[in-house]
C-alpha cells in the first residue's frame, strides 16, 4: 500500500513539476509558470483534482528542492540581463520592465510595482516593453 502512495506521488511530481536546479526555479508544467510563494494555494486554485494531502506533500517537496529560491529572488537576479534565452517550461509572454530597479514581469504586475516609484498611468518613464 505504501508503495502505491509513493508511486502516485512520484507521478504527480513528474506530471506537475519541472525543476531547474541551476536557477533554483520550480515550474508548474501544466500552467507553464514559476510556482509563486504560496505554492499550496496555486494547487488549490488551478489543480482541483489534487487532494489536500497531496497539495501539502507537493508543497513540502518543492520547498525542499536543493537550491530552491523564491520566484521574486530569481526575477531580481535575472533583471539586469538585457537578453536571456527562454527557460524551458515557462510560457513566453511579453512583459514590462521597470527602468528604475529592473523589476520585470507581466504588464499589470509591473504597473502595480512601478507605482512604488511614483509612476502615474499614461507616463512611460518607469517601464519599457520587452519583446
Amino acid at each position: 500500500m505504501m508503495d502505491d502512495n509513493h508511486s502516485v506521488f512520484n507521478k504527480l511530481v513528474n506530471d506537475l513539476i519541472l525543476y531547474h536546479q541551476d536557477l533554483g526555479l520550480a515550474i508548474c508544467q501544466p500552467c507553464q509558470v514559476a510556482f509563486p510563494k504560496d505554492i499550496e494555494r496555486h494547487f488549490q486554485n488551478y489543480h482541483k483534482s489534487v487532494t489536500v494531502s497531496e497539495r501539502r506533500s507537493l508543497t513540502h517537496y518543492i520547498k525542499s528542492l536543493p537550491g530552491k529560491q523564491e520566484v521574486d529572488v530569481i526575477r531580481t537576479s535575472l533583471a539586469t540581463e538585457v537578453e536571456r534565452e527562454a527557460i524551458k517550461g515557462l510560457k513566453i509572454i511579453n512583459g514590462l520592465k521597470c527602468n528604475v530597479c529592473h523589476f520585470f514581469g507581466g504588464n499589470s504586475r509591473v504597473e502595480r510595482h512601478c507605482r512604488s516609484h511614483s509612476w502615474v498611468v499614461g507616463q512611460r518613464t518607469f517601464y519599457l516593453v520587452l519583446n
